[in-house]
């Protein structure tokens, strides 16, 4: 009978690192670029990891590597290996200054300069090794967690807390709708929200993942009261928002 320590003496650890990052990457050309690998070395990885397991592990679609019912399971065990394994080989106290890790962030892109430009200063100054990725939020935050897209998510509505997400109240914001400085509704001397919904606006483009039609906060309350906007304009982009509104009438809705 086989010893434990002879049965893993036959497998290549790496290979669950491999893995882990095919789990969070969902693309041969990303993991192969994550471990500084080739495409085809990473090809080959996952032909042993599919040897080793049993299983195809990845179905390929035609938006990336969709896991097999059997990866989903590994999943769930894979992660508490490693960082086990991380915690064997680097027994010692947490060390900012010396953190190499890559963390990724989700933030609304209104909040983005607000949020993510100061937390990135902030982290330079404490952990100068550490990599910072943003990338833009989700309409549900838990499920950019669970698939493992980003580690952390700033969202704009309170979301369920659970025993696996903890979720914290970092702020708030108030909507403030803003145009240009020579806009014809400055001739007016009392400004009211049926006076902004006769103009046009442009609005931020949030999920395109999501089912359905997404609507802003904002419509969501004008609606309860009977009033609609014109959106002329979407864009995932602030910037082009911005932009697309100077020398017009229209008016875009922002955080104070």
């Amino acid at each position: 009978m086989k010893t434990l320590e002879q049965t893993l003496s036959r497998i290549d650890l790496n290979l669950l690192v491999s893995l882990s990052v095919l789990i969070k990457e969902k693309n041969v050309s990303r993991a192969a670029e994550k471990l500084f690998l080739s495409q085809p070395a990473m090809s080959r990885i996952l032909g042993r990891l599919r040897e080793l397991f049993d299983d195809p592990l990845f179905y390929r679609e035609s938006n990336g590597l969709q896991p097999t019912a059997k990866t989903l399971e590994l999943e769930e065990q894979l992660d508490a290996i490693l960082f086990s394994i991380d915690n064997l080989v680097n027994n010692s106290t947490f060390s900012a200054e010396s953190c190499e890790k890559a963390f990724r962030i989700s933030t609304p892109p209104l909040m983005s300069k607000l949020l993510t430009a100061p937390l990135a200063k902030a982290i330079y100054e404490a952990a100068p090794k550490v990599t910072l990725e943003e990338y833009p939020s989700a309409i549900d935050p838990i499920l950019l967690l669970k698939e493992s897209h980003v580690d952390f998510s700033i969202h704009i509505k309170e979301t369920i807390v659970s025993d696996e997400y903890h979720s914290e109240k970092i702020g708030y914001t108030y909507p403030v709708i803003y145009g240009t400085s020579d806009h014809p509704l400055l001739q007016k001397e009392n400004i009211t929200i049926d006076d902004c919904l006769e103009y046009s606006f442009v609005d931020l483009s949030f999920d395109i993942r999501s089912e359905g039609e997404y609507l802003n906060p904002i419509d969501v309350e004008l609606r309860k009261q009977g009033k609609y906007r014109n959106i002329a304009l979407k864009s995932g982009q602030l910037s082009t928002l911005i932009e697309s509104i100077k020398g017009t009438d229209r008016l875009i809705i922002g955080g104070h």
